[in-house]
């Protein structure tokens, strides 16, 4: 019982740490009696196998079993008819002469003494199968009953792991996305909790937090750096938080150097329903606009946006900023009539009849950084 509760607590160590499986695999070899061991991924409409993880199996041998061997396996084979939890040893899974008289077996398991075998079924869901497999030698003898009945308890746990593993990755792989094109966009955007600690900044967001002028992060919360004006940003964001409907409170926020005052904008974040536990949640997204800051696409995501050349998106981008063709004939040491030509290029690019359509087509549509 106490080898299978800490079989349990390293599967859920392994949920939130996908490192932390082959500790899994290593402890669940010892309990069972096995020499090897591995979490399949199987294709239930085809040959495609993948060994996720394994413990006791090399690098080399995981790779010449997925190129030479998974096809024929007979493990594998019979495995994709395994129920969704079962527990049991080859001889369970198919007639021992048949595994012992396959190529996989006498190429690939009996020179590596993996003669005998046992597992059971994670989880099986559209896209493929999960398994647990463990093997061990000759000498060893036959799985039995018991180790069976180490493995059997786990396996809903293994089901709940998996699950919620996917689901973990699946959403630090969107959050990872989106957070990547937020630090890519050109306005500053944050994340706070109830008690304004900044739980999210993109890039724009922390030049902004790092020049500290007139706003900062003080013990990890955002503040206004006047005293008496972060009294009503307090507020502000009280009243936020305060509005169930999810309406946006505004405010200027001055600057001690001189320049125009940001815009803040503040919105409540919709209840997830999550139960905190001690963990912060975000409360109030926080878009700062910088009315000073030059609009400036980069010329980069103008080339990929609209294919444009090199330089042409040099002339587009100083089109953006105001500037006159002459004004970039000579900032850039060109011709007047090639300007007009490269300007012609990028009007027919990007589908405008005018220098006027162009740039309100570049700031509707780049806004972001490569």
């Amino acid at each position: 019982m106490n080898a299978v509760l800490e079989l349990v607590e390293l599967i859920y160590d392994a949920v939130a740490d996908g490192s932390r499986w082959p500790a899994f695999l290593e402890a669940c070899v010892q309990a069972i009696g096995a020499r090897r061991a591995t979490l399949v991924l199987l294709d239930p409409h085809g040959d495609g196998v993948n060994v996720a993880c394994w413990h006791g199996w090399l690098d080399e041998e995981m790779e010449l079993y997925g190129e030479q061997y998974a096809a024929s396996d007979p493990w594998r084979v019979h495995g994709v008819q395994w129920p969704e939890g079962a527990v049991g040893t080859d001889r369970d899974l198919c007639p021992r002469e048949e595994m012992e008289a396959s190529i996989a077996f006498r190429e690939f398991y009996a020179p590596r003494d993996a003669i005998h075998g046992m597992g059971g079924g994670i989880l099986w869901t559209k896209t493929g199968q999960s398994l647990i497999a463990a093997v061990r030698g000759a000498a060893d003898g036959p799985f039995t009953e018991s180790e069976k009945a180490v493995l059997r308890p786990l396996m809903p746990h293994l089901k709940r792991a998996a699950l919620l593993h996917g689901e973990l990755g699946s959403a630090r792989r969107q959050l990872a996305t989106f957070t990547g094109h937020l630090d890519r966009y050109a306005h500053a955007f944050l994340l706070t909790d109830a008690e304004r600690r900044v739980l999210y900044a993109n890039a724009s967001a922390r030049e902004i937090i790092g020049s500290r002028d007139g706003l900062m992060v003080e013990d990890g919360r955002i503040c206004v750096t006047a005293s008496k004006l972060d009294v009503t940003f307090r507020e502000m964001l009280g009243h936020v938080l305060a509005n169930r409907k999810g309406g946006p409170s505004r405010l200027a926020v001055p600057r001690p150097s001189g320049k125009r005052a940001y815009r803040i904008v503040a919105l409540r974040v919709p209840d997830s329903g999550v139960m905190p536990l001690g963990v912060a949640q975000p409360a109030v997204a926080i878009l700062i606009v910088d009315s000073d800051a030059a609009a400036q696409p980069d010329q980069a995501v103008l080339s990929e946006f609209f294919s444009l050349t090199p330089a042409e998106a040099r002339i587009a981008s100083r089109l953006v900023q105001g500037r006159s063709v002459d004004e970039i004939a000579a900032e850039t040491s060109t011709s007047v009539e090639t300007v007009r030509t490269h300007v012609r290029h990028i009007l027919s690019k990007t589908g405008t009849g005018r220098q006027a359509e162009l740039i309100s087509l570049v700031l509707r549509t780049v806004l972001f950084r490569l």
